[in-house]
């Protein structure tokens, strides 16, 4: 229903993009980047939000994707599983890191997981030890602001 109340809410067509802040992947292969789907003020100002989906079909090249860095926002990263039978097995093994120095932490991950990353705090890398079936990746930056 085109020019109701709340179109501007629901977007059909994201942005298709190939770099984003402390993010190139454009020469990155095991997923499906640069066939993302990206949303961020330009599409929804209202959110303030942005939103990055990819599938991850193999363990990625370069092996660590991105490396340590912050935002000055907070973020939920989740890693999906696509097994329709069992959505709680990740189909693989994640490592993802999080503080660094002393502080650092690198849990490894083999179950869907949701990851909360306060603003600020030093997070990654990601790494895909091992993908025996696709994994979502969905990444989202609360109140994102202007950052680019």
């Amino acid at each position: 229903m085109a020019g109701g109340r709340w179109d501007k809410y629901v977007v059909t067509e994201p942005k298709f993009i190939t770099e984003m802040a402390h993010h190139d992947f454009r020469d990155v292969s095991g997923f499906t980047f640069p066939d993302e789907v990206y949303l961020d003020k330009d599409l929804l100002p209202d959110a303030n939000t942005w939103l990055d989906i990819v599938w991850v079909w193999d363990k990625t090249v370069p092996r660590e994707l991105p490396g340590l860095h912050s935002h000055p926002f907070s973020e939920i990263v989740l890693l999906i599983g696509s097994d329709p039978k069992d959505l709680r097995d990740l189909g693989g093994e994640v490592e993802w890191g999080m503080g660094e120095g002393e502080d650092a932490q690198t849990f490894t991950l083999t179950s869907t997981t949701a990851i909360y990353v306060p603003g600020g705090l030093p997070h990654g890398p990601l790494v895909y030890n091992r993908v025996d079936r696709p994994i979502l990746n969905i990444a989202i930056g609360l109140q994102a602001g202007d950052y680019e």
